[in-house]
């Protein structure tokens, strides 16, 4: 693990204990507006409601309001093509359907020949593992990927191909894996490379495992048809009813080559450990019964009469190819009839059939109905050697080489060809792997989080399902509500509905009071990547609601279309009808917001969970999604915050957009009050402005003679034992002021566009962007000014800085947005907006893709000296935005 990983973990996940519970403050957004509608209308959110005597706390109840992950959008054909999906993004490699209790596919690979083989399995992708490189270089977020993975002295391949089949639920997939010596082994080999490359082996696992109570997952061996594919595995499955896993490997033709193993297992979070202690075992055994030293082999034994996991491998040389194919062998149901549960699933009923010649696929599925007594159900139109062909050998190829140029070319009709003069080189390669890292990152997770209710009792919420996309496979797969909003500025862009579908699962997660969890560590997969104290989730505590940006962007193009009154695409008639669905539970949303997170005076805004009882240079605001980022030295009830007003800003106004573009929608006038209030240039300066210096700040309680002081510590006796760092201010004592600190907080009000085209204000902040003293970089716009007290500095001897000098990719995407907004407005700033960002995009592009070109990953962050990537890797989250970036596609607010 870098140096650089520890703390974007920390910063991330730390969360403080018991942090203070926030008082409703009743002059935050209740301010009036002309004949009080706006407090009115507020007032009036018919979805909110409260507990009942017995009831759960209504922090984990979830809002009663329809679900719109169950509009018609949603449903049908689009559910079926999404049923299968790369969605275990914290894998190398691993499938899962979309739906709770659910079939499980995976693998693991290992050198057999490696000393300590056992501990060096591959499976959840991890940092500390050091592989060169690795990362999905074509996916299209449906039904094919692309993955290339270096590790140490062997290249992967993994290709990912889904294909429709007439009367199959889901349809059949294939995962092709191609493994061969790295080219760095091959340029150092001895003189007899054949030997070489003989004696270089691997161990490919490929499993399958059931999350259901009652479904079976067996091994199998038995042949298709001469010479060709295996059956390895089958099962049943309540959704799919029969299911088989078959493999294709030309070279696994040895005894020892391939071996299998099927066992009931309790969680699935631990399979590495499961299948490594099996391994073990089996070496612990000697292998007494085959010929050649003890090896690293599974057991080919079923452990259990009712198993649900299975698993097959490969060891050969390299290079090898092997492709699983997964077949739903029967004809899809809603339901499996209760006779085809109890055949299928007990030991008795499946000799019965083995024994009455039903074992094969094609007899089973003919004779469905005579062994289950049930009503004829349509059958695939193909046979299943037919369906397992057409994803093997030559067929599989052609399609794979059809899908990826599909993919190509959809690439360019969306973004642009991207390799053009002005453009660096690479920069389309590294654009198209961004966007595939982002859709082969999606993931479907589901479970309970973890809620403090009160100050010691913690509750689960409701189990809830979310598909999202995930900041980094490594370090953090698993959803974020500060990062998914910038996900879906990209996601939208390539697939409308996929993304209105995650902004479906997310504001589904509303909790009855209106509050989301920042952080969604749902299930035991999502939990087991998450130490145990960072898991709790605390209701008073915010995050950004940056999911406003896609849906404010969704807003006024259907308020485009609304107001052109003509002709409406299928595409803008869905966008409208999830707003509408959408609209209680946003403006339950934004009234969480006024009511927990209102500040000291009416219009203001405070983020809750600030401590000033830690010895912190400058007390964290977790809430904020900036962490460390500096706002008032000492923490008090008195502070403002100028993002989270923006961020209100925004909300307000895609809110009164929505409300305008629906008939009847009550809401508009007080949407429309609050957004005039919040943007108007009087306000936001009368709050914010720090006239003596001319940027906007945050203002409360605060000094800039703070430092971090190591002080002795003495033992019983008075002897120094060692030493603590403290905090101490050294010189003027807090008081209320404007925060001096200039970066990414003092640009929100040009972030969010809420400064008017002819703002002297706005040609302030021009200016600053490109003073190298402040925030301007060659490779992009610093966090924080080099001018800046805590510039670069720790905030404790454990806590390196974070959002204290690194350039992040999401602020200055929002950056160039808003100055290619400012560059088209007509104004005395037009012509220095846009030359601003013509620089910062070249910058940035430069730096983004000449760091991908040379560490093969996209970055948390980039340092602001050299441009080197830092953080955690690879991270598919916001850094993909530079597909954006390259394109010049920006959004409306």
């Amino acid at each position: 693990m870098s140096a650089d990983a520890g703390p974007a973990a920390g910063q991330r996940n730390q969360q403080t204990s018991a942090p203070p519970v926030a008082r409703r403050q009743n002059n935050g957004l209740q301010w009036r507006t002309a004949g009080g509608a706006f407090a009115a209308a507020l007032a009036s959110v018919a979805v909110l409601h409260f507990m009942t005597p017995g009831a759960l706390p209504p922090a984990v109840q979830l809002l009663k309001a329809s679900r719109l992950a169950e509009l018609a959008q949603f449903q049908g054909e689009h559910q079926d093509r999404m049923l299968w999906g790369t969605y275990r993004p914290g894998l190398y490699f691993g499938a899962r359907m979309r739906q709770p209790s659910a079939l499980l596919a995976g693998l693991m690979w290992f050198d057999p020949d490696r000393p300590n083989a056992a501990d060096r399995i591959r499976h959840n992708a991890q940092q500390q593992d050091g592989l060169g490189k690795y990362g999905w270089e074509a996916h299209d977020g449906t039904n094919f990927g692309r993955q290339e993975l270096h590790d140490g002295d062997v290249h992967l391949t993994t290709q990912w191909t889904k294909r429709a089949c007439d009367g199959c639920l889901g349809g059949d997939w294939a995962l092709q894996v191609s493994a061969r010596p790295n080219a760095r082994r091959q340029s150092s080999a001895p003189e007899d490379p054949e030997q070489s490359e003989q004696q270089q082996r691997i161990s490919i696992l490929f499993y399958m495992a059931d999350e259901g109570d009652h479904n079976l997952v067996h091994t199998a061996s038995r042949p298709l048809h001469e010479g060709g594919a295996r059956i390895v595995m089958d099962g049943t499955s309540n959704l799919l009813q029969g299911w088989t896993v078959s493999m294709d490997a030309p070279g696994a033709s040895a005894s020892r080559a391939v071996r299998q193993l099927a066992m009931r297992v309790e969680h699935r979070h631990n399979l590495t450990d499961l299948v490594k202690q099996s391994l073990l075992a089996g070496r612990q055994r000697k292998q007494l019964h085959l010929p050649g030293p003890p090896a690293l082999l599974l057991p080919n034994v079923e452990l259990d009469a009712l198993p649900n996991l299975a698993v097959v491998q490969l060891t050969v040389p390299l290079p090898t190819t092997a492709t699983f194919v997964f077949t739903a062998s029967l004809p899809p149901t809603r339901q499996m009839p209760s006779r085809f549960v109890w055949v299928r699933q007990s030991v008795l009923g499946r000799a019965l059939l083995r024994a009455a010649g039903l074992g094969t696929d094609e007899a089973w599925e003919g004779s469905l109905a005579q062994v289950v007594g049930g009503k004829e159900r349509t059958q695939p139109a193909e046979t299943h050697q037919q369906r397992v062909a057409a994803l093997t050998g030559d067929a599989l190829k052609r399609l794979q080489t059809s899908y990826e140029q599909g993919f190509n070319q959809r690439f360019e009709r969306t973004f642009g060809k991207l390799d053009g003069p002005g453009l660096p080189a690479g920069t389309a390669q590294a654009a198209r792997a961004a966007l595939s890292n982002m859709l082969g990152g999606m993931g479907y997770f589901y479970g309970s989080s973890r809620v403090q209710v009160g100050r010691s009792q913690v509750l689960p919420s409701p189990p809830a399902a979310l598909f999202t996309a995930v900041p980094s496979r490594s370090f953090f797969p698993r959803g974020f509500l500060w990062d998914e909003g910038f996900h879906q500025l990209l996601v939208q862009k390539w697939d409308g509905r996929m993304s209105r579908e995650v902004l479906a699962h997310w504001l589904d997660l509303l909790n009855s009071q209106g509050w989301i969890a920042r952080e969604q560590i749902l299930g035991e997969e999502a939990r087991a990547r998450v130490p145990e104290g960072f898991v709790v989730q605390y209701p008073e505590a915010a995050n950004p609601p940056t999911l406003f940006l896609p849906l404010a962007s969704m807003a006024q193009q259907v308020a485009a279309a609304s107001a052109s009154h003509g002709t409406v695409s299928p595409e803008l008639q869905e966008q409208r009808d999830f707003l509408v669905a959408a609209m209680p539970r946003l403006h339950a949303w934004l009234q969480w917001f006024n009511t927990s997170q209102a500040g000291p005076v009416p219009g203001s805004y405070r983020w809750r969970g600030r401590r000033a009882d830690v010895q912190e240079l400058n007390p964290k605001t977790l809430a904020s999604g900036l962490d460390d980022y500096p706002r008032a030295s000492h923490p008090s009830d008195q502070e403002r915050h100028l993002d989270l007003l923006t961020w209100m800003a925004l909300a307000a106004r895609a809110l009164a957009t929505i409300s305008q573009a629906l008939p009847g929608d009550e809401g508009h006038e007080a949407y429309a009050a609050m957004a005039e209030m919040l943007q108007s240039p009087s306000h936001l300066e009368s709050l914010h402005l720090d006239t003596s210096t001319g940027y906007f700040a945050d203002w409360g309680n605060h000094t800039e003679d703070v430092r971090l002081l190591p002080v002795p510590v003495r033992g019983p006796t008075g002897e120094v034992i060692g030493r603590e760092i403290i905090r101490k201010v050294t010189g003027q004592a807090p008081q209320p002021r404007f925060v001096p600190h200039v970066g990414y907080v003092s640009l929100f009000p040009l972030l969010m566009r809420l400064l008017p085209p002819d703002s002297p204000a706005l040609g302030k902040q021009l200016q600053s962007l490109r003073d190298p003293e402040l925030l301007w970089t060659q490779h992009g716009l610093r966090s924080l000014a080099k001018s800046s007290s805590v510039y670069n500095k720790r905030n404790t001897e454990h806590d390196p800085p974070y959002w204290r000098s690194p350039i992040w990719v999401n602020i200055n995407y929002l950056t160039l947005a808003a100055l290619d907004f400012y560059a088209k407005a007509p104004g005395p700033h037009q012509s220095l907006a846009g030359e601003i960002h013509d620089e910062l995009r070249k910058n940035l592009l430069q730096n983004i893709v000449g760091k991908y070109q040379s560490s093969g990953f996209l970055w948390e962050n980039y340092d602001d000296s050299d441009g080197h990537g830092r953080g955690c890797h690879p991270f598919s989250g916001w850094t993909a935005l530079v597909v954006l970036i390259a394109g010049q596609r920006y959004f409306d607010l």
